[in-house]
């Protein structure tokens, strides 16, 4: 008596191709083999950043240290544009009302950055171990805030106060002020030693 024949389903072919076809089981390998390099490449450049021997700022979404990273500087540029987008107003002579609306933005990006800051400086302990840049964020660049907001502050309660030429002479200052701070921060992203 004969065996009964066995129908083949599909999957059933299918397998049989792939172990009967040798440029597929190439390309079966080749991919486990760019997987398996891509894990340990990962793994590779996370110790380099842990020892410090990389000293990139990431600010890829596609990481929590990215997220991080790219909510950290856009926290950071938002509250430096209402700091300059505000003293250009009082510069030029804005309407009250104009400057009162530019004013509020700065201090929504004021209170979200303060109220992020303590994470701030956590995360960069987590995700850049170094310690390098919380040093930077913790002794240069939260202080060079709190000084700019702070003239920021004094010219916009004495505001009438003050003739042209010293309202002028204020508004240089935060000018000068707000740039240094843009500087530290690119310190930050690209790790170069801040200006002391």
């Amino acid at each position: 008596m004969t065996p009964p024949i066995k129908k083949r389903n599909q999957v059933d072919i299918l397998i049989g191709f792939l172990q009967n076809n040798k440029f597929t089981g190439a390309i079966i390998f080749l991919g486990i083999i760019l997987i398996a390099f891509a894990k340990v490449t990962e793994s590779g450049d996370q110790l380099m950043r842990t020892f410090g021997l990389i000293k990139t700022y990431e600010v890829g979404q596609e990481s929590p240290r990215g997220r991080f990273s790219a909510a950290l500087i856009e926290n950071a540029w938002n509250r430096i544009f209402w700091m300059r987008n505000y003293t250009r107003k009082v510069e030029l002579g804005a309407t009250k009302d104009e400057q009162a609306k530019s004013w509020d933005k700065l201090i929504q990006a004021t209170e979200g950055w303060s109220s992020n800051l303590m994470n701030y400086y956590i995360g960069l302990d987590e995700y850049y171990p170094d310690g390098v840049k919380r040093k930077l964020l913790e002794n240069v660049i939260q202080p060079k805030f709190e000084e700019s907001t702070s003239m920021i502050v004094d010219i916009k309660y004495n505001m009438d106060s003050l003739n042209q030429a010293e309202l002028g002479e204020r508004i240089t200052k935060v000018k000068n002020s707000v740039d240094l701070l843009n500087s530290e921060l690119y310190h930050l992203v690209d790790q170069k030693e801040p200006n002391k």
